[in-house]
């Protein structure tokens, strides 16, 4: 054991964050990068188990909590975030690379949780990072997009914390397993992770947002968000045959007004909601096979 394998990695760059604030550009630039392969060295550490458990209101945390499948998300997120910060080397906003490294370890908090506090609060701070990249590009169009973007995901994080609660109060527990079929929290959950998702009908916020980012944040935001909502359904839904609707629907979806578009980001953010659609149907397959295929596609999907 390394004293790495008790630091959750999305900690990692998000302390890192903050100190590149303090450093000039070149070297702000070098340390993104850095952060981001230290986060895939980080994850390589890792040991299969569950640890870090401090006690919170009652509950114990489960701040780390490694698998074969939240170490695939978290090597293809941090490979993601190295590429990234090199395309983007020639970017000059300070605060762009703090807002995406926060981002990014946010989705890895989001990843390695085994706790739906932990998970949670590193949710809500995914939104709120991801607003500033769209703010980044500093126009007036970005200003409304990120205002819209915001307001869509806060009404989503209070659906899911609604969800939460009813369903720690049903079950005693605040581990982020399986949810409960046929539960109005679990049901709200649902709901909060789809509009992450961008499924039909919540889907308007991604093709408004994401083509008003600066390039690089288009490159970050197209990579995390959808993804992560796509992890979170295969941790708490798999084999909930409404998703196969739901994802048939995205598909299809996504690929009509990507046809209909002639702007090439807003084709990229309808191809977005129809690669995302088949991740979902995948998990509402929700066999040992449909799973192991929707993380295969989502690896593949942020490489291409």
């Amino acid at each position: 054991m390394t004293l790495l394998d008790n630091i959750p990695p999305g900690l990692l760059l998000i302390l890192g964050a903050i100190v590149l604030l303090l450093l000039p550009a070149t070297a702000r630039k070098a340390g993104a990068i850095a952060l981001a392969a230290l986060g895939f060295f980080a994850i390589s550490q890792l040991e299969t188990g569950e640890r870090l458990s401090p006690p919170f209101l009652g509950f114990d945390l489960t701040l780390l909590r490694v698998d074969a499948t939240s170490k695939a998300f978290g090597y293809i997120f941090t490979l993601c975030a190295v590429a990234a910060f090199i395309f983007s080397w020639h970017e000059k906003r300070r605060a762009e690379n703090t807002a995406a490294l926060v981002y990014i370890g946010s989705a890895l908090g989001v990843v390695f949780a085994g706790d739906m506090i932990t998970w949670y609060v590193c949710w809500e701070l995914m939104a709120i990072a991801s607003t500033f990249l769209i703010l980044a590009r500093k126009t007036e169009k970005s200003l409304k997009a990120a205002q819209r973007y915001i307001l869509v995901h806060l009404a989503g994080g209070l659906i899911l914390l609604t969800g939460i609660l009813l369903t720690v109060h049903q079950t005693g527990s605040i581990a982020f397993t399986e949810f409960p079929k046929g539960e109005i929290g679990s049901w709200l959950i649902l709901i909060g992770i789809l509009i992450n998702a961008a499924a039909v009908p919540f889907s308007s916020w991604l093709p408004d947002a994401y083509p008003e980012s600066t390039v690089m944040g288009g490159v970050i935001l197209s990579a995390y968000t959808t993804k992560t909502a796509v992890y979170t359904l295969i941790r708490g839904f798999p084999g909930w045959e409404i998703l196969v609707a739901v994802g048939c629907v995205m598909a299809i979806y996504g690929i009509i007004y990507a046809l209909l578009e002639n702007d090439m980001r807003r084709i990229l953010a309808y191809s977005i909601i129809n690669q995302v659609g088949f991740m979902v149907c995948g998990v509402g397959i929700g066999t040992e096979l449909a799973i192991a295929g929707v993380v295969a596609h989502a690896f593949c999907h942020i490489i291409y």
